[in-house]
């Protein structure tokens, strides 16, 4: 008892003051024996630095899974809704999807290879091309928008609840009485389903990423079953499909060719967060090549979905005369024309496994990418798993339901977020391929003083931020044609529809000129002249023998600043094997 009196005593005392449970969740109150703090000094932490041997996991076959399996959400399902409606049919769609699915591919892996040859994580790594102080802009953009994107993502795992619950309770469940207004944009059923979703994903907070390669093998396995049953069931009992319903396939001559375009924009807009966030988990690979696979998960698996979106939807409107663009109404339109206890279980089960792969997508497009900006921004109080408890909490205070409810404009908002982004990550790839030439000075990216490579001026890399400006501007009144339909001139919404072609590739030519007028400092200068060929750091990971801080699975395979095995890489020597450690 007085044990428990003692601990209460101290957690009174943590939460008697707002400068008490700060200091109290602080990281490096000890620096001896707490395991969370890093080894750089205030801009480090555990999950800030180079991944050690004994977490670099994942596998070939996790990158597939990983990859494949982003693609079953309801985001990339529903896709074919909007483009139907510009006049495309089913055939053109298709042939978007795989057109974006090989130009996103060729570009994740490249966005990859720095992450899976340092071991270090998007915050870390994106202070090489934007400088100390300015990768926290783009870290602090990329975590705002995953936080609101949860919330939605989470809501949307909910409506599949929703559906299991109607299937278990039948109309008692249907029959709840609604307490809140219509002004809430949720029922109370609906609430309950978003807080029984929420309850059901929240322990995942609290799991690393390194441990997480099950949950993505398990979701690419269950969640095709699930939607090719579902494709299966719909044609069978509707004796085909009526694409014409979907959609008056009218656009022809240049109207087909924007329209087209288009597609490509809106296809690519749901395969964003993986382009950007990729380097939080290549960062666990062994060797550059284990993550070879991500391109072939994302070809294999984004043209599917879309098709099976449109195969169902258009089986489902010959069958119950409405299209159906939401699995969870789909679903729904089934228990309403087929209530029987065989239908409740399989749609039950359907929609459980759709709840399950969103929420998986949720993890990996969201609360973990969340989890290591806030642990970018205050290394001193998060680590990833930390900030993906807080990336959970803050769900609830996006209230979704509003957003998606009346909130139209900004979710169109949202939906051009590929404009900010992918010129951060032109930007990334240009800086480590050709800039670079692939070599970074791992220490140096926890070093905010005059001299480092990474401090620029005054902490910000002046020609990433122009080239991001560059291609921000140049398609930014696009969105404000669609927020306000027009309000614009027909060239600025072409320039839109092509926004990520054009951000994309403008950026990265701006960032290249730059870099050519004004060359970027690849060593820090009291290291002295080094070798700046194409990743001749990679055989130290980063590090030279000389470096005030050398991690000690590092020290063991440098001998004057050569590698023990001369041309042969520290995985390849098996050195860095951790079973070898």
């Amino acid at each position: 008892m007085a044990a428990i009196r003692q601990r209460a005593s101290r957690i009174g005392q943590i939460f008697s003051s707002p400068r008490a449970l700060v200091e109290a969740i602080r990281i490096d109150k000890d620096k001896e024996t707490d395991e969370d703090a890093g080894l750089f000094g205030d801009w480090s932490n555990k999950d800030l630095d180079p991944s050690p041997p004994s977490q670099r996991v994942w596998t070939s076959w996790s990158f597939f899974v990983f990859q494949f399996s982003i693609a079953f959400s309801p985001t990339t399902y529903n896709v074919g809704a909007s483009l139907f409606a510009i006049g495309l049919n089913w055939w053109t769609i298709l042939i978007a999807s795989f057109i974006v699915s090989f130009m996103v591919a060729a570009l994740l892996w490249l966005n990859s290879r720095g992450a899976s040859r340092y071991h270090v994580g998007y915050p870390t790594f994106v202070r090489v091309s934007a400088g100390i102080y300015g990768s926290l802009i783009f870290v602090f953009f990329r975590g705002a928008v995953a936080i609101l994107y949860m919330s939605i993502q989470t809501l949307y795992a909910s409506y599949f609840v929703n559906v299991m619950l109607r299937c278990v309770f039948g109309h008692k469940w249907t029959d709840v009485p609604n307490h809140l207004p219509a002004t809430a944009g949720i029922t109370s059923a609906q609430l309950t389903s978003f807080l029984v979703l929420w309850l059901l994903q929240f322990p995942f907070a609290f799991v690393h990423p390194t441990k997480m390669t099950m949950v993505f093998a398990v979701k690419s396995v269950l969640a095709p079953t699930g939607m090719v049953a579902t494709m299966i069931w719909a044609l069978v009992s509707s004796h085909g499909a009526d694409f014409q319903g979907l959609g008056h396939a009218n656009a022809s001559g240049a109207a087909l060719g924007w329209s087209f375009i288009i597609a490509i924009n809106t296809i690519i807009s749901n395969v964003i967060p993986p382009l950007v966030n990729i380097p939080d988990m290549a960062r666990y690979a062994k060797r550059p090549r284990d993550t070879l696979p991500l391109p072939i998960g994302i070809v294999l698996s984004k043209p599917v979905v879309v098709f099976l979106g449109m195969i169902i939807t258009a089986a489902g409107y010959k069958q119950f005369g409405k299209a159906y663009w939401n699995m969870w109404d789909f679903y729904s339109s089934v228990l309403d024309n087929y209530w029987s206890p065989g239908a409740r279980t399989a749609v039950f089960l359907a929609a459980g496994i759709q709840a399950f792969a969103t929420f998986v997508t949720n993890l990996t497009s969201n609360s973990i990418p969340v989890g290591c900006d806030l642990a970018g921004l205050f290394p001193r109080y998060f680590t990833i798993v930390r900030g993906q408890v807080m990336c959970f909490l803050l769900a609830w205070a996006c209230v979704p339901w509003k957003l998606t409810y009346s909130a139209s404009s900004f979710l169109t908002f949202l939906g051009s977020y590929l404009c900010f982004i992918c010129p951060i990550v032109s930007v990334m790839m240009v800086d480590y391929w050709i800039s670079r030439r692939g070599n970074i000075h791992v220490p140096s990216l926890y070093n905010p003083t005059q001299g480092s490579p990474y401090f620029y001026t005054h902490g910000f890399n002046p020609r990433a931020f122009v080239a991001w400006a560059a291609g921000v501007a140049l398609v930014i009144p696009g969105v404000s044609g669609a927020l306000r339909p027009g309000s614009i001139g027909i060239a600025a919404v072409h320039i839109y529809n092509m926004g990520f072609l054009l951000s994309t590739t403008f950026s990265a030519v701006v960032y290249y000129v730059c870099c050519r007028i004004w060359p970027v400092q690849i060593y820090p200068r009291e290291v002295g002249p080094q070798d700046e060929s194409w990743e001749a750091m990679k055989y130290t990971e980063g590090f030279f023998p000389q470096d005030e801080i050398v991690p000690e699975y590092l020290r063991e395979i440098m001998v004057e600043g050569q590698h023990v095995k001369a041309g042969k890489e520290p995985s390849e020597t098996g050195e860095l094997d951790p079973e070898k450690q």
